[in-house]
């Protein structure tokens, strides 16, 4: 179980792996590891901007700008494996962030997706 400021947001990897499982992927052998390393650092990224809210360094513009960023860049690592197309990375990434949005809803009590 992960938390966030001392609140549970349930076990979020192994959640966010089994969406972008059920995203229908082909070759889940192959791709299950680069879609795990993202999830954890997705919530490595949502434990960072509680880190910032927290300190008054980050309010909800700051947080949404932030993890636009970190979305961008886990679109472009999971496309660096050649067997997933852009239209497939787009479903994962959807899959993976609708699981974060509640846990960040919950913990932060921001809508930051």
């Amino acid at each position: 179980m992960a938390k966030i400021n001392g609140i549970d947001i349930g076990n979020v990897v192994k959640d966010a792996l089994q969406a972008a499982k059920s995203t229908g992927i082909e070759n889940w052998g192959e791709v299950k590891d680069i879609i795990e390393n993202v999830s954890q650092n997705m919530l490595n990224d949502l434990k960072f901007v509680a880190k910032k809210k927290v300190s008054g360094h980050f309010d909800e513009y700051d947080a949404k700008i932030f993890l636009e960023d970190q979305k961008m860049v886990a679109r472009v690592r999971l496309r660096s494996l050649a067997i997933i197309t852009l239209q497939i990375a787009e479903r994962i990434i959807n899959a993976i962030t609708d699981v974060f949005k509640s846990a960040a809803n919950t913990a932060l009590g921001w809508n930051i997706f």
